[in-house]
């Protein structure tokens, strides 16, 4: 596998693991000391201040699923960067409401013993809509 590709696999197993609030697979897509930065809400290092933040979030929605698309990679030896367009999308427990959220990953990653992981992870929203969801017949 290309670094690229081991690359594009640390930015999925992120979202599929935010998709399903499974918190060690997420965090372990940073390294020990990792920064989570989200302008606007606060810099977060590490585990332990990382995965409260990311929980508390996603523990007030039915449901929360995260997309991303494939990056623009670049690889300089055991580090690289990478960027990513981010749709996030869920419904508020015991509310008709939901929340869409669009914007951009910016990550500078290293290689580790593990493989390739996030150093740094900046999000920057481009929009975010909260809005009345309609019922419709139950889904299955």
């Amino acid at each position: 596998m290309s670094d690229e590709e081991a690359i594009q696999q640390v930015l999925n197993r992120y979202t599929e693991g935010s998709s399903r609030a499974d918190w060690d697979q997420v965090l372990g897509t940073f390294t020990d000391d990792g920064v989570w930065h989200v302008p606007g809400v606060g810099t977060f290092t590490g585990r332990g201040e990382i995965e409260p933040v990311m929980a508390a979030f996603v523990a007030q929605m039915e449901y929360f699923i995260q997309l991303n698309t494939p990056a623009t990679i670049t690889v300089d030896g055991d580090h690289a960067t990478a960027r990513s367009v981010i749709r996030e999308c869920g419904k508020f427990k015991g509310k008709s409401e939901a929340l869409e959220v669009f914007g951009f990953y910016s990550d500078d990653l290293v290689r580790s013993t593990d493989g390739w992981k996030f150093a740094r992870r900046t999000f920057k929203g481009a929009g975010m809509h909260r809005f009345a969801l309609l019922e419709g017949p139950p889904l299955g």
